[in-house]
């Protein structure tokens, strides 16, 4: 299947017809593979017969294993950044483009979850720097501000692991009317008694050690992710499952200069058959942003690297 944008950032969707397997539900282009077809040449054939374009640039970012009742799949998902040719309903089917965030509103088959979110997270997902104190909560708060007035970022998580309750609730109420002033949405990194202090709408970071202590997907109205470091904590991630994933560190950090980095490629080998989309960590910036994309990596998580 593919993940199509447009110069305005609109994504590309079509509606199954009548007589296929979950008919009238919206789906991203693409289809079955051949006996013996790749999934790349598989993406490329089917955007030529259904679309009339021919696929120049493809990316693979997700795989998704997922049983039906009456059947199982095996989706291999691809960015798919440019094309040749004008995009038309070659088949007669229903065809829109439309902005990410309103992917929410359309119906899909439940094997695309993890392809709309993919369609609607950005690239960049800002972890806000610690308040060395309380008193300290202001200065970090209108340094976010700054950089969210900005542009360029459509996430943020609220983290500060030394501060109490009380304190880490005064920050988190302060970043969320600065985000909310500038359409950014957010994640919460703390324990999860911490949220009911916070808007239900709010979404939930959970750390390695949280992810562990969990057996099933906990109730979340907003984005539930995990930062996960080997491919036993994305595997419990993708099971619970989670929304998305933040892996590292990809570089050495000064945050944690003892951690050994992944690398691209290894950071490219751990996202290799992701069934949700993946961030990069660890010492990187938006200079890096290519090289993330074309290890298949959603974008990159920082807060140095995109706060300064």
């Amino acid at each position: 299947m593919g993940l199509l944008r447009d110069r305005a950032g609109r994504v590309l969707i079509s509606r199954r017809g009548a007589d296929v397997h979950l008919p009238g539900l919206w789906e991203f282009p693409g289809g079955k593979c051949d006996p013996g077809e790749g999934g790349r040449a598989a993406l490329q054939r089917e955007l030529r017969e259904e679309l009339g374009i021919e696929a120049l640039a493809a990316t693979e970012i997700l795989v998704i294993a997922h049983a039906y009742p009456d059947r199982s799949v095996e989706l291999r998902v691809f960015r798919v950044e440019a094309w040749r040719g004008q995009v038309t309903p070659r088949e007669g089917q229903s065809l829109q483009w439309v902005e990410p965030r309103a992917l929410v509103r359309f119906a899909f088959p439940e094997a695309s979850r993890a392809i709309v979110n993919a369609a609607r997270l950005p690239e960049f997902y800002l972890i806000s720097p610690e308040p060395q104190s309380a008193a300290q909560i202001d200065i970090e708060v209108r340094r976010i501000d700054r950089r969210l007035a900005r542009g360029g970022i459509g996430l943020l998580q609220i983290r500060a692991p030394g501060l109490e309750q009380a304190p880490f609730l005064e920050y988190a109420h302060a970043l969320l009317a600065c985000a909310q002033r500038h359409g950014v949405e957010v994640l919460v990194n703390a324990p999860h008694a911490w949220l009911d202090g916070l808007p239900p709408t709010i979404g939930w970071h959970l750390s390695e050690r949280r992810l562990w202590s969990l057996s099933a997907r906990p109730d979340c109205a907003g984005w539930l992710a995990a930062s996960v470091h080997d491919r036993g904590a994305l595997d419990r991630a993708m099971a619970l499952p989670v929304d998305f994933v933040v892996v590292g560190p990809v570089q050495r950090t000064l945050t944690h200069p003892e951690a050994p980095p992944l690398g691209f490629q290894g950071f490219a080998d751990l996202r290799a058959g992701a069934a949700c989309p993946v961030f990069a960590l660890g010492g990187l910036g938006p200079v890096d942003l290519p090289a993330v994309k074309a290890a298949g990596g959603q974008g990159i998580a920082a807060i140095r690297g995109l706060l300064d």
